[in-house]
């Protein structure tokens, strides 16, 4: 594996997007606030930061563009609303502003059209868990009874394929599992309140001996490994941390990958979308996923009144009615939205970008007018 095409695992505050934060009360909102304000000086940090990372990592730059106006939704994958809400799609409190466009022509796509045509595709969120969280529970199968031997761990990403790239330490029980059969899975699980926007993925495949620590073919996953031990603050560094001497390296080639996410707002229902090995090497990570935990901190803390037009727009609900509303994540075709009403538990509830977003300075366009449409669709006569 050559050394450009792994990336080190994000830390943790890079990747629990939202925790600790408290959901804001929706009432007592005012006149709309000032739009227009850049991002603040912090995100260049951020930015900064993730630009030097120790490997490169593959751009959007190599979509095609899209034009004002123009949706682009998922290539595969759900083409339609879950079964149990067939009917309820077309209620006419539920769908309330949920597919007629505003302004024109131009804003925001409501929750039942963007779960089915402006949610990235199974694989893209596959590529983009797997980028963002990198660790999970990797298990293999024991030697003695065949059943599955499951351990944490960290992971380089070889962002050409997908593939993680892991270390076990030499004759430990996984080691010795994989010697038997390289059959292995990996469980994917994203922290903080995104828990549920970002897909939870499982990746099955055989695990692929690169070699040992001390070897000269796995200098590349060696570094990358002591780079990110590098960053960590040093009450939280490890002796995993690192590659050793002794242990053993291998890639886990994805032959599929299973990922449950949200499928209807309505009901709340999840589903698992099966991808093949094909889609998952094809795919790219989001190009808003490194941007996204700033994002959606920034406008929780200083766009809250446009975060409630935006629920109170995909909902139908009034303002009165309206306990709580808070962002949780922001990917290049939409964003999630966790709301809750007085007595009800909390929901979450998806809308689409009327445009493809590729980077951190469109993204930050199209939401400040997009609150700027819904305020206009919102404001007495």
């Amino acid at each position: 594996v050559s050394a450009p095409l792994l990336r080190p695992r994000a830390t943790d505050h890079q990747t629990a997007p939202g925790e600790g934060e408290v959901m804001k009360s929706a009432r007592g909102l005012g006149a709309r606030g000032a739009k227009g304000d850049r991002v603040s000086r912090p995100h260049a940090n951020v930015v900064r930061d993730d630009s030097r990372r120790l490997f490169p990592t593959r751009t959007a730059g190599k979509r095609g563009t899209t034009t004002p106006g123009e949706v682009v939704g998922r290539r595969h994958g759900r083409q339609g609303a879950c079964k149990p809400c067939q009917s309820a799609v077309n209620d006419p409190i539920v769908a309330s502003s949920s597919s007629e466009p505003v302004a024109q022509g131009w804003g925001p796509v409501g929750s039942n059209e963007a779960i089915k045509s402006c949610t990235p595709t199974a694989a893209e969120d596959a590529r983009t868990a797997v980028s963002l969280v990198r660790h999970g529970t990797f298990c293999t199968l024991a030697t003695d009874t065949g059943t599955p031997f499951g351990t944490h761990v960290y992971y380089l990403v070889d962002e050409e394929s997908g593939s993680p790239i892991i270390r076990v330490p030499s004759d430990s029980v996984e080691d010795l599992n994989l010697i038997k059969d390289g059959k292995c899975s990996l469980y994917i699980h994203p922290s903080g309140e995104a828990t549920d926007c970002i897909a939870r993925v499982t990746l099955m495949g055989r695990a692929v001996h690169l070699g040992r620590g001390e070897d000269e073919e796995t200098s590349g996953v060696r570094d990358g490994f002591a780079q990110i031990a590098s960053s960590l603050p040093p009450g939280e560094r490890s002796f995993e941390d690192l590659v050793h001497d002794h242990d053993e390296v291998f890639r886990l080639e994805v032959d599929k990958a299973y990922v449950r996410r949200l499928a209807c707002v309505i009901t709340q229902q999840k589903e698992v979308e099966v991808v093949d090995e094909e889609s998952f090497r094809q795919a790219e990570t989001d190009p808003l996923a490194f941007v996204s935990p700033f994002m959606v901190k920034k406008w929780n803390a200083e766009h809250l009144e446009d975060i409630v037009r935006f629920t109170t727009y995909l909902t139908g609900i009034t303002l009165e009615e309206l306990e709580s509303a808070k962002l949780l994540w922001i990917d290049s075709l939409g964003l999630y939205i966790r709301y809750q009403k007085f007595g009800e538990f909390p929901k979450d509830v998806r809308m689409g970008f009327p445009q493809r977003v590729t980077d951190e300075k469109a993204l930050v366009s199209v939401l400040t007018m997009l609150g700027q449409v819904t305020w206009e669709s919102q404001k007495p006569a």
